[in-house]
């Protein structure tokens, strides 16, 4: 498990290269808001692919059904924020 810490423009990066990797785009051309579905084809294997590697990178283990109603990298991050902080909360519990 990781224990570094990322800033939110930073998750919201990481996770743009994770979907440019599964969608063979350049990062810079997807948005916070771009849809991963209608705009940018990620299909539900790929989403299971990004999914996977979020939870690898930042240390979190995200409930399936929570990170499949993201719909973008905004959503994304933020759900990655959430459970970065019930990481955090339960290591000092």
């Amino acid at each position: 498990m990781t224990t570094a810490t990322y800033s939110p423009e930073q998750i919201k990066l990481e996770i743009k290269k994770m979907i440019a990797h599964v969608t063979e785009r350049e990062v810079d051309e997807i948005g916070d808001t771009a849809h991963f579905m209608d705009e940018l084809g990620v299909d539900s294997l790929m989403a299971m692919e990004v999914m996977i590697a979020v939870d690898r990178k930042f240390g979190v283990d995200i409930p399936e059904e929570q990170f499949n109603q993201t719909h973008n990298v905004g959503e994304s991050a933020a759900l990655v924020q959430h459970w970065m902080g019930v990481r955090a909360s339960a290591a000092t519990a």
